[in-house]
């Protein structure tokens, strides 16, 4: 008896996967990168057979912003990346409505009666991937090298750059990230998955893209007008990295925030400042300038302003021996008689003659 009912299942499940399916997805939500599609049937169809057979000569449409893909025992065997209706055709799952021959119904028959009547060997599914762009997560970080370059105050040293801003991101090559993370399974896969997975990668990812284009050298106040250029250059990393590892790219990336943290920008304000007093004559402005100050505060009859007076001018006596501040020294006269060195007086003192 076992065996007529084997019979029987063959020919039955046979005979109800004879039926062509139709395969849609007419929206995916912007939270699901991938979800398996299922035939579109209605109460009045016939169409009874196995969800995990496609017959040939099936239906699998896509929409706009949609990429489809037929699996076979965890195997994707079909491809369909344009939009419109696409004729899925395997050889596996021959049907009388697509012209088939008798002869591939006796070997499936054949096929299904070995294993009980039952449809083992071939199990498809279809799979839909949402490859419209969809929203990233916000980062920040303020641990990005940055070189400051200034021939004017010679000033070269690596500071650290505060960085902030956002992306989007849009599923570029699906069989990377289906074969990487997502694989079969029977419902969707969210974007939430993807994210709590990506997240600290991506965000290092970011972060070590900036720290390769950073390394040029700029002065501070040149790092504004290079936003546009680095932010391009860090998302081609970017998504050069994201594409080999996830199959995912980058859309839109922009920068809410890109500045030097502020104890690296104290230490280039004193320098630049300390570095205007190489020029002699605005040390000099400086020095007098500290000198109209303390005397503006000395007509308070203030003490403690007498005193800073009095460290003032000391201060300015002293500039005697400042590199280029000295006075120059009247050029030595000699003798028009003998040569000898003039110290004075009105006669040579080696041979008398007059001077």
């Amino acid at each position: 008896m076992g065996i007529i009912k084997a019979a029987i299942n063959s020919a039955s499940t046979m005979a109800q996967d004879q039926y062509k399916e139709y395969f849609y997805c007419p929206a995916i939500p912007e939270d699901i990168i991938m979800m398996r599609a299922y035939k579109q049937t209605s109460e009045r169809s016939d169409n009874h057979g196995s969800n995990d057979i496609v017959t040939d000569g099936s239906i699998i449409a896509v929409a706009d912003g949609e990429y489809a893909a037929v699996v076979s025992n965890g195997r994707v065997i079909a491809e369909y990346k344009e939009s419109g209706p696409h004729t899925f055709v395997s050889g596996d799952t021959a049907s009388v409505f697509s012209g088939a021959k008798l002869s591939s119904f006796g070997k499936e028959f054949g096929r299904r009666f070995a294993f009980g009547g039952d449809t083992p060997g071939v199990v498809h599914r279809v799979y839909y991937f949402n490859t419209k762009e969809m929203p990233g997560e916000n980062f920040s970080g303020n641990d990005i090298p940055f070189r400051i370059k200034d021939e004017n105050t010679g000033l070269d040293m690596d500071v650290t750059i505060a960085v902030s801003g956002y992306y989007t991101y849009r599923v570029a090559n699906p069989m990377v990230i289906y074969k990487q993370m997502i694989g079969n399974i029977e419902g969707v896969y969210r974007a939430g998955y993807l994210l709590k997975i990506m997240s600290a990668e991506v965000r290092a990812t970011i972060l070590s893209g900036f720290g390769e284009i950073t390394g040029v050298g700029a002065r501070p106040s040149q790092i504004a007008g290079m936003l546009p250029e680095i932010t391009e250059r860090a998302k081609d990393i970017i998504n050069k990295k994201l594409y080999d590892l996830r199959g995912v790219e980058l859309v839109s990336f922009g920068l809410t925030s890109f500045r030097i943290t502020g104890k690296d920008k104290a230490v280039i304000k004193d320098i630049q400042e300390t570095a205007v007093y190489k020029d002699p004559e605005m040390l000099k402005a400086s020095i007098g300038r500290a000198q109209a100050q303390a005397l503006t505060n000395a007509s308070a009859n203030s003490a403690g302003a007498m005193v800073g007076v009095a460290a003032v001018n000391a201060m300015t006596g002293s500039m005697g021996n400042t590199p280029g501040t000295e006075k120059e020294k009247p050029a030595p006269k000699f003798c028009t008689e003998c040569g000898a060195k003039i110290e004075g007086g009105k006669f040579c003192r080696e041979c008398g003659h007059p001077l």
